[in-house]
């Protein structure tokens, strides 16, 4: 039998201190609880680069927040905003691209500490051996695209058991994507085997690498990307390439707009020598496989189709 208590019997109150600590414990967890209904998980990353990769991986089931989406933004000098910051407090996984690329991102995580948060560093997930000489535009190795995208499918997994399944096919069709990339590269390194290039910026270094190119005048683009002035001795160097046409394709970052860059391009123009734009940031709507590829096929289509040399090439 179930006795009632007596009337006049009621619950001790609970001490102030105790409710204090309970609600905000309560406030603490309530970001990080997920649940099958619950808002999507939120993930920032540094770059449009490393959202499209969260985005295929994740679908509906998230949230992907970049902060650096715009291609005429130079992430070098980028200024965050009190929303970008708010965006990082809010986040449960946070994705850059390291080796000094996003150095205000670092600064915008100490600012904004959050227990429990992953963080996932691109660079880091690279291996030493791949890093080369420090050029901090990884995005352009499709070994990140393949570890960021593992990373991100087992924080899922963990984060949102509910969902695993799709996470992982997710992963699936990344690698197989990916996979297809390299195939591109190999067709395209086997059509011009050890190619001689050379580029206004190391930005597609790790593609140049990949496709076993030999890439030219290193410490001029590396001038070039920290805003210094080439010294005289490497300008003369690159402009006699340029001239004998000893190099067979001129790469330039379609971020950078100046004075060196533009006479860089109209000398290879008047030589006969191709060039290939390419970005730091996959455009909206785009995924980053496809990205690759793009630049790919640019390339292709502009060793495909070089200018004619003019007498200005000696000018």
């Amino acid at each position: 039998m179930i006795r009632s208590p007596p009337p006049d019997l009621k619950p001790l109150p609970m001490p102030r201190a105790l409710r204090r600590l309970l609600l905000a414990l309560a406030c603490a967890l309530a970001p990080w609880a997920h649940a099958a209904g619950a808002a999507p998980l939120t993930i920032v990353a540094a770059e449009s680069t490393y959202g499209a990769i969260a985005s295929a991986i994740g679908g509906s089931h998230v949230r992907v927040v970049s902060l650096i989406r715009n291609p005429d933004v130079d992430p070098h000098s980028f200024e965050a905003t009190p929303q970008a910051a708010r965006s990082v407090a809010q986040a449960r996984l946070v994705l850059m691209n390291g080796l000094g690329y996003d150095s205000w991102m670092t600064r915008l995580l100490a600012a904004n500490p959050v227990a429990g948060r992953k963080v996932l560093v691109a660079a880091e997930l690279l291996p030493a051996r791949r890093l080369a000489d420090g050029n901090p535009h990884v995005f352009y190795d499709p070994e990140v695209g393949l570890r960021m995208a593992d990373e991100v499918a087992d924080w899922l997994r963990h984060a949102d058991p509910a969902h695993a399944a799709d996470y992982t096919a997710a992963d699936q069709a990344m690698r197989a994507r990916l996979a297809g990339v390299l195939r591109r590269a190999a067709d395209l390194a086997r059509s011009y085997p050890r190619l001689r290039v050379t580029g206004t910026e190391p930005v597609w270094g790790y593609m140049i690498r990949q496709l076993g190119w030999h890439n030219l005048h290193q410490g001029l683009q590396i001038h070039v990307m920290n805003g210094t002035e080439p010294s005289p001795r490497e300008m003369a160097g690159f402009d006699a390439d340029l001239r004998a046409r000893r190099v067979s394709l001129l790469i330039h970052n379609r971020q950078v707009d100046s004075a060196l860059t533009r006479r860089m391009l109209r000398l290879a123009h008047a030589c006969g020598v191709p060039s290939l734009g390419v970005d730091e940031f996959t455009p909206e709507g785009t995924g980053y496989p496809d990205w690759l590829l793009q630049s790919l096929d640019a390339a292709a289509a502009a060793l495909a189709r070089p200018p004619a040399p003019s007498a200005a090439c000696h000018a």
